[in-house]
């Protein structure tokens, strides 16, 4: 899930004090894994964790891998 745009985007995140710039893509790496983090936590899924796991190794390969870990850290 990602925002249809070339633009890029200001991310700003309470919890850790992040404020960077990534395109719709990375934004939308971010926002799932959010999402995902919050849902094993609420849910206690296995499936959850595991897609949280899969989605973050992803991250980790994708050309803004830096900033994503960032705003998820």
């Amino acid at each position: 899930m990602a925002p249809q745009s070339d633009s890029r985007f200001l991310v700003a995140v309470d919890t850790n004090d992040f404020t960077g710039e990534m395109s719709a893509d990375a934004a939308g790496i971010t926002a799932c894994l959010f999402a995902l983090s919050h849902l094993s936590f609420q849910v206690r899924n296995d499936q959850i964790v595991e897609h949280f796991h899969l989605l973050r190794d992803f991250a980790l390969e994708h050309a803004e891998a830096s900033v994503i870990l960032a705003a998820i850290d």
